[in-house]
């Protein structure tokens, strides 16, 4: 197996572990009411979009927190020497990657949903996959080859929303391969005793923050896209029909 193969089957290996983890859409609808019904509480003259932004960034903060906590507790191995540390470098960074991946996932389709876009659909779910991929490994920076590109430029200017669901899960695994390459480097600060837990916490939150604030930036865009371009099909406006199903029955 070449180096490239090599590094495709990882990718997909990597995928595959966190779709057998991520909540099931109804599981992040639940969420998504919950912090919609909050956010309203507090600020109930808000006009509907600078609410739903107000839900948005709740939902990274919400996320970012799970997701810090997976950090630490996946650099826990690493306060054990020799074996600890083996753990830590083989077991916990990958740990560390499928769950923070998890994490980033559901918060993709978290604020998908929040922007009105139907996660129910199995189409909507992959690209939902694809946008939180797409943002970790430009949040990771790295090598720089898409750092500051627009997540809906992911591929020759082609944007990610316009993918066939055909084409989706290729593009998937060989973003996911991308991570994990860069992932085995940001996990040699874990192997500090002591100082791995909080490297790995605070890494988790910083960057799920910048990947939410990148899906926020996208899905935003491509709701006002679609509303100007009269689609109502493409816009479901699915939290508001929810409230409004609640408050008939």
């Amino acid at each position: 197996m070449n180096k490239d193969k090599a590094h495709e089957e990882k990718g997909r290996k990597l995928m595959d572990a966190v779709e057998r983890v991520v909540d099931d859409a109804e599981s992040i609808i639940a969420t998504v009411d919950r912090h919609w019904r909050q956010a309203r509480e507090a600020w109930p003259s808000l006009e509907e979009e600078a609410l739903r932004d107000e839900v948005a960034d709740r939902l990274v903060e919400h996320f970012a927190y799970r997701s810090a906590v997976s950090g630490g507790v996946s650099s826990l191995p690493a306060m054990l020497p020799g074996l600890g540390t083996a753990l830590a470098l083989t077991g916990g960074t990958l740990l560390d990657l499928s769950l923070m991946l998890k994490f980033e996932v559901e918060m993709a389709l978290a604020m998908s949903w929040c922007y009105g876009f139907d996660i129910r659909e199995a189409h909507e779910r992959r690209l939902a996959f694809l946008l939180a991929s797409w943002a970790t490994a430009d949040a990771q920076g790295g090598d720089g080859e898409h750092k500051g590109s627009s997540v809906a430029e992911a591929n020759e200017d082609m944007s990610i929303w316009n993918y066939a669901p055909r084409q989706v899960p290729k593009l998937l695994v060989q973003v996911a391969s991308r991570i994990a390459l860069r992932q085995v480097s940001r996990g040699f600060g874990r192997l500090i005793p002591v100082v791995g837990v909080a490297v790995g916490s605070s890494m988790n939150r910083s960057l799920t923050r910048r990947v939410g604030a990148r899906c926020k930036e996208e899905l935003k865009a491509r709701r006002a896209e679609a509303r100007e371009a009269d689609s109502p099909d493409d816009v479901v406006d699915a939290v508001v029909v929810q409230e409004k199903e609640a408050q008939d029955g």
